[in-house]
């Protein structure tokens, strides 16, 4: 309930962050300045690195990995990925220097690579940061230009064998991580639409709007061709075109070449074929230091003449101006939670998720005795629903804040959650949606037990055994129909053997039921199957309850007797 020590430590991250790419960045100057020719002057040497990483620090796409709060993931798996590098280069650094850095480089891919890949996935992509690095500074080579066997052979056994490991399970696995079955959209509009997605992150790495940033962009545009919508062909050539200049221009303005593959590299993961949503910010973190760095670089070659010095000092400068007010316009925006929902229901009209949110804004208002707030929950929540026609959330929140305010519930909103649950695949957000409304059946929420059961008999279309499990507690806690409870339990273990709450469920209910041999038989087929995430201290408690359980009862049959 109080965020402010949460982003306190979000905003300290950050700031390590970056004093690690500052760091890093004088590396990459230093390097460049002694291995290639039309290197920048002592001063832009000097200076360079301080204003790329103050512009990054307070860049408007780094927003929200600060102050929404979950994305820690996100800015710490990027310290980790800063500092492998800065120990990278190091090492690559001493090699250079006939000393030995393998050490280090060894270091900076499995310790803190490692660290980075356990606060968030992508830190698998610290190898293709690595690369970037090599190809475009040090070329695989010494210091006087020939072949370094360590470094190929480093990349070779550290980078290149576990790259082609991985495509292998890529490509046994392809279907299952590539799984479209729970989205609007396919691999290949996804890929197409990422095109999109990523020249609108260059447009507000380079020229941020307040009214396009957000914390949800589900109002992008998927594209269904190459000319639906017609900027999808152009961003695929321009894509592409960046790319392979980005290759052909390595030697003759290596810095803009790494920045270029650097943005690309730090898109590979979250911007290809995996099935996440089309857009979001935070996936910026790390690859707007490559945009930034790009120009940064051909400011930094500029003629010497006094009209190319009052650019590379005013561009900066203007850049800082801009990108702060905008930063602080923004977190403004996000000082209270209403202000918030509020103004990203503003800037993102046809988000179905922004909408939302206001609306579950103004409902907590409205029950809270704000009259207000209740046609705007109202109007908001409609809107979302209209919005996303596969959504049943909307339409579940609706029914809940009639139920909570004393509201009569419109019966067509039964209707749209039960035909949207029928013809749609059902999704984790549906089945949060479930969740939410059982924890409210039998109390404020008076549903009629005949649209519980349809609504619930049309999201068991697939048998989500999360589901199955939601339909029990409800006829167990609700109905008082054990009968039911069990079949349904039963069902989630059959569904999902391997998730040890299902068993725990069912076993806990068989004792409520005063079946403890078969409880007891069912703790036996949970504890020969040892499914991930069960101990033995489980198996030890669920035991003991069944004793207890089983003593308890016979003591109350004695007394009765």
């Amino acid at each position: 309930l109080d965020p402010y020590s949460y982003k306190l430590i979000n905003l300290a991250i950050h700031l390590l962050t970056g004093l690690g790419l500052l760091l890093l960045t004088r590396q990459i100057i230093d390097t460049h300045a002694r291995l290639h020719a039309h290197s920048p002057p002592p001063a832009v040497v000097r200076w360079l690195p301080v204003i790329i990483c103050g512009i990054w620090l307070v860049h408007p796409l780094n927003l929200t990995s600060v102050l929404y709060i979950v994305q820690r993931m996100t800015s710490l798996s990027s310290l980790f990925i800063v500092c492998a590098l800065c120990l990278y280069m190091a090492g690559r650094i001493r090699l250079l220097n006939n000393r030995s850095g393998l050490p280090h480089m060894l270091a900076g891919l499995f310790v803190f690579g490692g660290l980075a890949l356990f606060s968030k996935e992508t830190g698998i992509l610290l190898p293709l940061y690595m690369l970037v690095l090599e190809l475009t500074l040090f070329r695989f080579r010494t210091a006087d230009g020939l072949p370094d066997r360590r470094v190929q052979a480093f990349f070779l056994a550290c980078i290149l064998l576990p790259l082609a490991a991985g495509l292998i399970y890529l490509g046994i696995h392809f279907d299952k991580i590539a799984n479209y079955s729970g989205r609007n959209f396919s691999l290949t509009e996804r890929l197409l639409t990422e095109a999109r997605v990523l020249v609108f992150y260059l447009k507000m790495t380079v020229a941020p709007a307040v009214q396009q940033l957000g914390l949800y962009h589900d109002d992008f545009v998927i594209s269904r061709g190459l000319l639906s919508p017609v900027t999808t062909l152009p961003a695929v050539v321009f894509l592409g075109g960046l790319l392979a200049g980005s290759l052909l221009l390595v030697r003759r303005l290596p810095l803009v070449s790494l920045g270029i593959l650097w943005f690309l590299a730090g898109h590979t993961l979250e911007s290809t074929i995996i099935p996440l949503e089309s857009a979001h910010e935070h996936r910026n973190y790390l690859p707007v230091f490559g945009i930034i760095l790009a120009i940064a670089g051909l400011l930094a070659r500029l003629p010497d003449t006094p009209v190319a010095r009052r650019i590379s000092i005013a561009a900066p400068v203007l850049l800082l101006v801009i990108f702060t007010s905008t930063t602080w316009l923004r977190s403004t925006q996000w000082s209270t939670g209403v202000d918030h929902a509020v103004y990203e229901a503003r800037h993102h009209p046809e988000s179905p998720r922004a909408l939302f949110a206001a609306g579950r804004v103004h409902a907590r208002l409205a029950l809270q005795g704000n009259s207000d707030s209740t046609d705007k929950a109202h109007d908001y929540l409609e809107r979302a629903s209209r919005l996303d026609p596969t959504e049943i959330l909307p339409a579940v929140t609706l029914i809940k804040f009639n139920h909570l305010a004393g509201r009569t519930v419109d019966p067509a909103l039964y209707d749209e959650v039960i035909d949207r649950l029928k013809r749609h695949p059902v999704s984790p957000s549906d089945i949060n949606s479930l969740q939410d409304l059982a924890g409210c059946l039998g109390k404020a929420c008076k549903v009629p037990e005949s649209i519980v059961d349809e609504i619930f008999q049309a999201a068991l279309k697939n048998e989500s055994a999360r589901v199955l499990a939601l339909f029990g507690f409800y006829s167990v806690n609700t109905r008082k129909d054990f009968h039911a409870g069990l079949d349904l339990f039963e069902r989630a273990v059959r569904r999902t053997p391997r998730e040890p709450q299902y068993w725990k469920n069912l076993i806990n209910l068989l004792m409520v039921m005063a079946r403890f041999d078969e409880a007891e038989n069912r703790l036996e087929q949970f504890r020969e199957l040892q499914p991930y995430g069960s101990s033995k201290n489980d198996f030890r408690e669920l035991q003991d309850k069944i004793d207890n359980a089983r003593l308890e009862f016979e003591q109350s049959r004695n007394t009765l007797a």
